[in-house]
């Protein structure tokens, strides 16, 4: 590597070093004038960069600012800004450590609701933002043999969320949204499911317990037949079958199944 290789390379990370730490090593090599010194034109940039960031936190979670206020937002984002540095080419993804940031923080960690709004907003964003992919329909179920519905599994489309909260961190978010004053705090289990439908909106609802079970079994790799002994833990024998059925023809209608798939059972094996 030439001597001017290694010069600008050593200047990019005193310059990284200025915004992510203040170190003032670059100003040696910032040169200034009548109006501004090295340090201003430096401090500059230092604050431009704090902006933008700032910027990036207020729009990807604005619910959670208005539930803030001003002053505990600005503590929120100073001590952000301090704790984690970005990484990443895109900015889209500077907020994703947010809610574990939170769920740390010495003063915000006493409102674990905090996290889980931010934790939410993050949820509805990648949503919004996950890759296309068709989705199977009630006839691409009617299109496989009775028979082979037991080896059946299922492959979610990429914006399905599953968002499991301890407190009604939601119901807050609603009705922030809705301009209405927030319901105080609970420590409550709640489970609800994202998903960009398919007028690419992003919609979300509360799911009960047979729901949450299912819909964890297929994530992990369950089939069918898993997932009818799942529902008949849950509900009678008798109408598990019903239940389960009902329950995928509504997941199939909603959109949230890119693929239903028949796994190849394996040959017996034969010794001789």
């Amino acid at each position: 590597m030439s001597n001017s290789s290694t010069t600008l390379q050593l200047r990019q990370q005193q310059m990284m070093a200025a915004l992510l730490t203040g170190n003032p090593a670059i100003t040696d090599h910032i040169t200034g004038d009548h109006n501004l010194n090295a340090q201003q034109r430096l401090s500059i940039y230092q604050s431009g960069y704090r902006l933008r960031l700032r910027e990036v936190i207020d729009n990807d979670h604005p619910v959670l600012g208005s539930y803030l206020g001003d002053d505990l937002f600005e503590q929120m984002v100073d001590g952000y800004i301090a704790a984690i540095p970005s990484k990443f080419r895109s900015l889209r993804h500077y907020c994703d450590p947010l809610p574990d940031y939170l769920q740390r923080d010495d003063f915000f960690s006493q409102h674990p609701h905090i996290a889980e709004l931010a934790r939410f907003e993050r949820c509805l964003l990648s949503s919004f933002d996950a890759p296309d992919r068709d989705t199977a329909s009630v006839e691409t179920l009617q299109q496989i043999a009775a028979e082979k519905w037991p080896q059946m599994t299922l492959r979610f489309h990429p914006s399905l969320q599953l968002f499991t909260s301890d407190t009604n961190a939601v119901e807050i978010w609603q009705a922030l949204k809705a301009e209405q004053a927030p319901p105080e705090p609970l420590q409550r289990l709640t489970c609800w499911v994202a998903w960009r439908n398919r007028e690419r909106l992003t919609e979300f609802r509360s799911v009960d317990s047979l729901e949450r079970t299912l819909l964890s079994g297929f994530l992990e790799g369950d089939n069918f037949s898993s997932a009818a002994e799942l529902t008949a833990a849950l509900v009678s024998e008798e109408s598990a079958a019903n239940e389960l059925l009902t329950v995928l023809l509504h997941w199939l209608q909603l959109g949230w199944i890119s693929q239903l798939s028949v796994q190849r059972e394996q040959p017996d094996l034969q010794l001789t």
